[in-house]
């Protein structure tokens, strides 16, 4: 796919972030009730509210097949290009007014992100990034950090509701190993700021492609990189990790 299509589609992505992030803006007192509870997994009236208007943004415009999180796929799963879709990472944090909450919408081919939005509702920051092309921060470019030593680095990870018990033992190896570990509560918003050069890496187990795909394209827009390992399949918990270009990979 050309670069100009590319842009296309990014613009795309980006006006259906924009529809959504600003209507969860508008309606948070009303789309703030809790819809379901599996554990630590909380659903709220915001989720699918998002998610309607971004699928019907996505199929007007650019009709390839949708993994979301609320409906799962939309539109069948034929072809090499899916666009994966978080209408709101970060559902408690948006609950609370806690600022680290995000839309994520990503195009993958052949199930590797291509390009990502991220919009941060409460913040008024947009993400976008095309990978081999640049990533860009309300439209100003944006890029990775240059620390090199995770003893004077920040590290974004997490425990999702899908974690294991093995990711809960490495979370104190990496407490130990980097300068800062900070955990708040949306991969979407964690992987951004790797792209933006707020941190330098990433590393979370268990979340899923609609929560990491629009990040993990950020990242490498911005010159970083980022890995998806699929244990259970595309569809099933992830091992996911980011870095800028000079640190390694976190374990």
């Amino acid at each position: 796919m050309a670069d100009a299509e590319l842009r296309e589609l990014l613009a795309i992505a980006d006006a259906a972030a924009f529809i959504a992030s600003a209507a969860l803006k508008t309606h948070r007192a009303q789309w703030s009730g809790v819809t379901g509870e599996d554990g630590r997994e909380t659903k709220i009236e915001g989720d699918r509210r998002a998610e309607e208007l971004i699928i019907e943004a996505l199929i007007r415009a650019a009709p390839y097949p949708i993994i979301s999180e609320e409906r799962g796929w939309v539109e069948g799963k034929a072809g090499p290009y899916v666009w994966a879709v978080d209408p709101l990472d970060g559902s408690v944090n948006y609950q609370r007014m806690y600022p680290h909450c995000a839309v994520s919408i990503a195009l993958l081919r052949d199930q590797k992100p291509v390009l990502g939005v991220i919009d941060s509702i409460f913040l008024d920051e947009r993400y976008s990034g095309i990978v081999g092309t640049g990533a860009w921060l309300n439209d100003k470019p944006i890029c990775v950090s240059t620390i090199a030593e995770p003893a004077k680095g920040i590290l974004h990870t997490g425990v999702p509701a899908a974690a294991s018990d093995e990711s809960f033992a490495l979370f104190e190896k990496r407490l130990k190993a980097w300068r800062k570990v900070r955990m708040i509560g949306s991969a979407a918003s964690a992987l951004a700021y790797v792209a933006a050069g707020r941190a330098e890496a990433y590393r979370e187990s268990g979340s899923r492609i609609w929560d990491v795909a629009g990040g993990c394209a950020l990242v490498e827009a911005a010159g970083g990189a980022a890995r998806i390992e699929t244990p259970y399949g595309f569809e099933g918990p992830l091992e996911v990790a980011a870095r800028n270009a000079l640190v390694d990979f976190p374990d």
